[in-house]
């Protein structure tokens, strides 16, 4: 079974979600630290993108909200250079605009203590970046 990972980009956490190709249905998976190193980061994702049998991966594009670069967006956009060139794998994009709000209020409505939320946040925004892919294609 193949799948599809999708990415929250930070330099501090990366956010991960899976997909497998079938049931189209995006699931959190795991955080992975950030080393505030592109080429380390993307290292450390094709390798978790091997171990799970990812076809590709979905990276969360982060816009402002009038449609302009973040600062964010040039450190993502080499991040996700890197991921191609060393995964040799397609990398596709998805607006992240308002997946982090998202995600808060997934955790309000599960009522989740605000200490344990660092680590969830980051998952589920990966989560609701690699479903909107999905339910776009």
């Amino acid at each position: 079974m193949t799948s599809i990972l999708g990415i929250d980009y930070g330099i501090k956490r990366i956010g991960t979600a899976i997909a497998d190709t079938e049931t189209r249905i995006a699931t959190p998976l795991s955080i992975v630290a950030g080393r505030n190193d592109v080429t380390r980061d993307a290292r450390n994702i094709a390798d978790l993108g091997e171990q799970q049998d990812a076809e590709s991966f979905v990276v969360g594009l982060p816009l402002n909200m009038d449609g302009t670069d973040s600062k964010q967006t040039a450190l993502t956009r080499r991040f996700a250079t890197e991921l191609g060139r060393l995964s040799k794998k397609a990398v596709h994009w998805q607006d992240e605009r308002l997946t982090s709000s998202a995600a808060h209020e997934a955790l309000d409505a599960a009522d989740i203590a605000p200490r344990k939320r660092k680590g969830l946040t980051d998952r589920i925004a990966a989560q609701k970046i690699l479903q909107a892919f999905l339910d776009q294609a």
